[in-house]
């Protein structure tokens, strides 16, 4: 049986919402009101999820609140395709079978997703669909319906775009996890038009900018350069109003001036209660961000 994302979840209550990021060495959560709050609990792999989502939730005294997911890249499969020509009502039932070549899994054990993707005028639309394993769903449902209301899941790419609210101006994101690869996001009118992992740049977060090779900082500008390109010569989207700076880098200040003296759009470093809480709750904070906005 297929089954969508949505099946997995349940009815929204009155409390306020909160958000869990799941990752195989422990589970993040962000509660955004009344007051910002962020936790984690250890956990040992997806087995374990139930446990520590109990644990947490109960812990922090958010049993029976709306609970929507964050799950990383690294736990579901996303492929683009083009928008198969059926009816809206046929679309959920003929993702499995647009996308069954090019995931590792039978489709027959995969839920999907999917988001409208920004398309050159003259290309056909296109879908980003995303694949998750229906165990990892039932880990996911099992572990918060039992003390809580699962509302959603989404993933980090989703709620980091969630950050830079809905602008009719384009928004870059430069966004980095200590030990992981620097990405670029773009978005544009609320939606997530484009990202890119930017290889090579982990040092970015490890040392002062004038500790770091100049060649290092002059790649990073050239790496966002091609990324603004694509979106103007190959999407058709305005240019970038701004570039928002995620990274925990311990010369924020210098990196962003480096930028700014690199592109003529304001460049700043982005600061929320996320930032200080730590670079990996930005995407559950984005989330929940989106869920109180008019």
């Amino acid at each position: 049986m297929i089954r969508t994302i949505s099946t997995w979840f349940q009815r929204e209550g009155s409390r306020p919402a909160v958000a869990l990021g799941f990752g195989q060495e422990r589970i993040l959560l962000v509660r955004g009101q009344p007051e910002p709050l962020f936790e984690q609990e250890a956990c040992n792999g997806q087995a374990d999820w139930p446990r520590a989502v109990q644990s947490l939730l109960t812990r922090t005294q958010l049993g029976g609140s709306p609970v929507h997911g964050v799950l990383p890249a690294s736990l579901f499969q996303q492929v683009q395709i083009e928008r198969p020509d059926v009816p809206e009502e046929e679309l959920t039932g003929a993702l499995p079978w647009a996308v069954k070549d090019f995931v590792n899994e039978s489709v027959l054990q995969l839920s999907f997703d999917y988001y409208d993707l920004p398309t050159n005028p003259a290309a056909r639309p296109r879908l980003a669909v995303v694949c998750v394993p229906k165990s990892r769903m039932q880990l996911i449902a099992q572990g918060v319906n039992a003390v809580a209301s699962l509302q959603s899941v989404t993933t980090e790419e989703l709620g980091l775009a969630d950050l830079l609210g809905h602008k009719e101006q384009m928004q870059l994101l430069l966004y980095q996890v200590p030990g992981q690869d620097v990405a670029v996001l773009a978005v544009y009118r609320g939606q997530l038009c484009f990202s890119r992992q930017l290889r090579g740049f982990a040092q970015l977060a490890e040392h002062a900018v004038g500790n770091i090779n100049p060649d290092l900082l002059d790649n990073l500008s050239l790496e966002i350069q091609r990324s603004l390109d694509y979106l103007v010569a190959q999407l058709k989207l305005p240019e970038a109003a701004q570039l928002h700076v995620a990274i925990a880098a311990p010369d924020l200040g210098g990196l962003v001036r480096h930028l700014a003296g690199n592109f003529s759009m304001p460049v700043s470093a982005m600061a929320n209660p996320a930032i200080v809480a730590g670079i990996e709750y930005l995407p559950l904070y984005g989330l929940l961000q989106a869920e109180v906005s008019p």
